[in-house]
């Protein structure tokens, strides 16, 4: 009897290799070493005729966050589409320094029947007897960074109480840095005209308007944004100050200030040549604080405010009435105003008020509305 031998699907076809370098910063040695990297590979994979090398991928960004990473991404995502059947990494902290995302994308190709193998500890996927040192090679890698991570937050501490700052990529409109100091250039006429014109009544949304039509851009060349203009008027850089440390030290993993870690802020007075004076900044912080107030008490709304705003109140649990357009009996529409709880559906029974009950009562500081009438104060 005559016997036909049918080959697996992938026999005699070669192992299709792919290698991750990565470097924490762009320093020459460093660099160096992505080099010697990659080439180091490139002779291992060509001395070996059943591999085939199909790609090298480098980073030269934290280990921290794979999103951050593009080029480990982008092999993720081949070897998943079936591109790739092993991966080369010269260690786990160069493949990740989370260990939950370290696991969570080792696993995930291992799915797909993709290897990774680290050589400096020695550690395949493959192998299941090297889970558990894979684990423990993982987090001992993430807790490397932690350790990084604190020094570095410890450094950061001591300048903060000496009164020492980085001024970094210095994007702070309206000054340059000169010798390690603030001083004030030719877009300080700008930050100028965005406090008068708020004292003067502008809302935010206003002022962005005017400033982006007469032409006033960010240091990146952009419009600048509400969330811009907000920034200018509460940063106290402009009266001359610095506050060092304003909020909790980023978390290691999540890279977001962690409420958990206690702090210490350092306030430097007269720190350089300010752009506003002290009186203008304080009567822009008392506005910011009265707009706050206002807006917790009717809510948020479009537009400028109606006089009653925050004067009206229901009388049955206490809550701002706000107002609204209605269709009225004759097919008109007419103003009333409604309990703010009420319109949520809370069940509150207090009555709806037509506005021309209301306006006679302009001069009032308070206006509470109940079943029998209106009670001003």
């Amino acid at each position: 009897m005559q016997i036909t031998r049918i080959p697996a699907q992938r026999e005699n076809k070669k192992t299709r290799i792919a290698v991750y370098c990565r470097v924490s910063t762009k320093m020459e040695e460093q660099e160096d070493s992505l080099e010697t990297q990659q080439a180091a590979y490139t002779d291992l994979i060509s001395m070996r005729s059943d591999w085939e090398l199909v790609g090298i991928y480098s980073d030269s960004l934290s280990g921290l966050s794979a999103e951050k990473r593009p080029e480990f991404m982008r092999m993720v995502n081949e070897a998943l589409e079936g591109k790739i059947d092993r991966i080369l990494c010269k260690n786990v902290s160069r493949f990740s320094r989370n260990v939950a995302e370290c696991k969570k994308y080792t696993d995930l190709l291992k799915l797909k029947n993709v290897i990774v193998e680290f050589e400096k500890e020695h550690i395949s996927t493959a192998d299941t007897t090297s889970a558990f040192l894979f684990s423990l090679m993982s987090a001992i890698a993430e807790n490397e960074s932690r350790s990084i991570s604190e020094n570095v937050k410890w450094s950061q501490r001591e300048r903060v109480k000496r009164g020492e700052y980085n001024l970094g990529n210095n994007r702070i409109l309206g000054y340059d840095c000169e010798d390690g100091k603030l001083v004030p250039n030719q877009d300080a006429d700008a930050v100028r005209c965005i406090y008068t014109l708020f004292l003067e009544g502008r809302s935010i949304p206003e002022i962005q308007k005017y400033l982006a039509d007469i032409g006033i851009l960010t240091r990146n060349g952009t419009p600048l944004s509400c969330g811009n203009i907000r920034y200018i008027l509460k940063n106290e850089t402009y009266r001359g100050d610095k506050l060092l440390q304003k909020t909790h030290p980023k978390d290691l993993i999540t890279k977001k200030p962690d409420p958990r870690v206690e702090f210490e802020s350092n306030y430097l007075s007269g720190d350089h040549e300010a752009i506003v004076s002290k009186a203008v900044w304080n009567a822009v912080q008392a506005k910011l604080k009265k707009n706050k107030e206002f807006a917790e008490v009717v809510g948020h709304r479009g537009g400028q405010p109606h006089f009653l705003y925050g004067k009206v109140f229901c009388g049955e649990c206490g809550a701002p009435m706000t107002r609204r357009t209605v269709n009225g009996p004759g097919g008109g529409k007419i103003k009333i105003w409604i309990c703010r709880e009420k319109r949520k559906g809370s069940g509150c029974k207090c009555r709806n008020v037509k506005e021309e009950e209301l306006l006679k009562y302009e001069k009032a500081a308070r206006i509470v509305i109940r079943s029998d009438g209106v009670e001003v104060q």
